[in-house]
């Protein structure tokens, strides 16, 4: 591996340590005392409210044991909620509560305040640059 590989490598992380640090303030699921991984599963549920935990685990490519755990985790914090499925009863759906909603909507806010920052001091020509080269490289990546 070359000097200019390590180097860039270096730079990426020390720049994705940067901004997972940036500023103002922590995101509002630490108050709510759970994890990012937590908090990633409390996204999925927003994004497709009614699924179930098999198919959580498979848009995560995790197990759903692993998921069941987090699941559980959330319920108890009182974000998350299973309910029966109406077409098959032996299975249940996964849905945010109220406090679920409003810790997502508060975390989306606080996201969506973050980049519009790191944006900020870039011109619209730059912007392009930047976000095109993130989604060549993640393509690339995937």
């Amino acid at each position: 591996m070359s000097d200019n590989a390590t180097t860039a490598e270096e730079r990426l992380l020390n720049l994705l340590s940067r901004l997972r640090t940036m500023g103002p303030g922590q995101p509002p699921f630490d108050e709510m005392h759970i994890t990012p991984s937590q908090f990633i599963l409390l996204d999925r549920v927003a994004a497709a409210p009614g699924c179930g935990v098999q198919e959580l685990a498979d848009s995560l490519g995790l197990t759903s044991p692993t998921v069941s755990v987090g699941v559980r985790r959330l319920e108890k914090a009182s974000l998350l909620e299973r309910r029966p499925n109406p077409q098959d009863k032996r299975s249940l759906r996964l849905f945010l509560t109220a406090p679920g909603a409003e810790l997502h909507g508060r975390a989306q806010e606080f996201r969506q305040d973050k980049a519009r920052r790191l944006l900020s001091g870039l011109t619209p020509q730059e912007q392009e640059t930047l976000l095109s080269l993130l989604e060549k490289a993640l393509d690339a990546a995937e």
